[in-house]
């Protein structure tokens, strides 16, 4: 059955509220955590004693000016995902949309509390948190905009249940990895001064490796699959993995230079900025991009073995209940 002809609009809104999340609260609030700004502020959510859309943002310091950037970057995707939810219930029937879409404003919510918390209570824990969470705010934004999409109803399905879990299990290899480097990641991001975390300098650097090579292959198992959507996320994550790794050797080059050779590393400067804030945006880009893979694997699965699934599920509940 088609989608309701309305779902277009919402796939446009769907699409610019992942986008702006990405360039605005995402962005600056990788910003944030490089100047280490997070706590400029000790209010919130007034910014020094000033409400939210009086203090005098435009003419603030730099640190001042990134950290309410961020704060009214926050407020401006709160508002976009209530407006989100409410047009998911007006145009789409469909209840894994309607779903999908309130989620993704509860867990909005949720993350504009975290930040707040994490400036009430001062804790390098909650900011942590506050990173790692965001990451999966990103993905259910980019499932919303997968699933309203006009042709995911009509997505072609796989043949062989076989070859179908093996992309699968691809899929959540990556993933798992992925996961697990992006919270070495905010470990040195906002523990790093912690003993207790040191061990991540020496693995995170090292673990890209695993990284890179579940991605390449989770893409050899997507092309050999008949799914356009598979293929597209395979060849997608090759290059984001590589892309990340690149701008990992950048990062560590602009934090720490190079002293062998005579490069010593500028704290505080431009380059060192950018490129350790794009380390934690392509990173957060990556893991969205690795949620989806997995969406799409079990998406395309075979009607038949889906349909196995539910009833080896209904068995198995069915036997409980007895």
């Amino acid at each position: 059955m088609n989608p309701p002809a309305t779902s277009v609009w919402l796939h446009r809104f769907a699409w610019v509220t992942a986008a702006l999340t990405l360039l605005l609260p995402v962005t600056t609030g990788a910003i944030v955590t490089t100047l280490k700004a997070g706590m400029v502020f000790s209010d919130w959510p007034s910014s020094d004693g000033y409400n939210m859309l009086a203090y005098p943002w435009l003419t603030s310091a730099r640190d001042q000016f990134v950290e309410h950037g961020h704060r009214l970057s926050g407020m401006t995707i709160g508002l976009l995902s209530l407006s989100l939810a409410i047009a998911a219930w007006c145009l789409d029937r469909r209840p894994l949309v309607r779903s999908v879409a309130t989620a993704i404003f509860a867990a909005v919510f949720a993350q504009g509390m975290l930040g707040g918390a994490r400036v009430l209570l001062d804790q390098q824990l909650l900011a942590l948190l506050h990173g790692d969470f965001a990451a999966m705010v990103f993905s259910l934004m980019a499932i919303l905009t997968l699933i309203t999409s006009s042709r995911w109803e009509q997505r072609p399905r796989l043949r062989s249940t076989e070859d179908g879990q093996s992309v699968s299990n691809a899929a959540m290899l990556l993933l798992a990895s992925l996961i697990a480097q992006y919270v070495m990641g905010g470990f040195l991001r906002h523990l790093r001064e912690r003993s207790e975390v040191a061990w991540a300098w020496e693995v995170h650097p090292w673990f890209a490796l695993v990284v890179l090579f579940a991605s390449v292959l989770f893409a050899f198992a997507a092309r050999r699959s008949e799914s356009a959507y598979l293929r597209r996320c395979g060849t997608a994550l090759v290059g984001l993995t590589v892309a990340q790794s690149l701008v990992g050797l950048a990062t560590w080059y602009v934090k720490y230079g190079l002293p062998s050779w005579g490069v010593v590393a500028q704290q505080d400067s431009t380059p060192q900025i950018v490129i350790c804030s794009l380390h934690k945006v392509v990173g957060m880009l990556t893991l969205m991009t690795s949620v989806l893979a997995v969406v799409c694997c079990r998406a395309v699965m075979p009607v038949h073995a889906n349909h196995q699934t539910t009833m080896s599920v209904e068995v198995s509940v069915g036997g409980a209940v007895t």
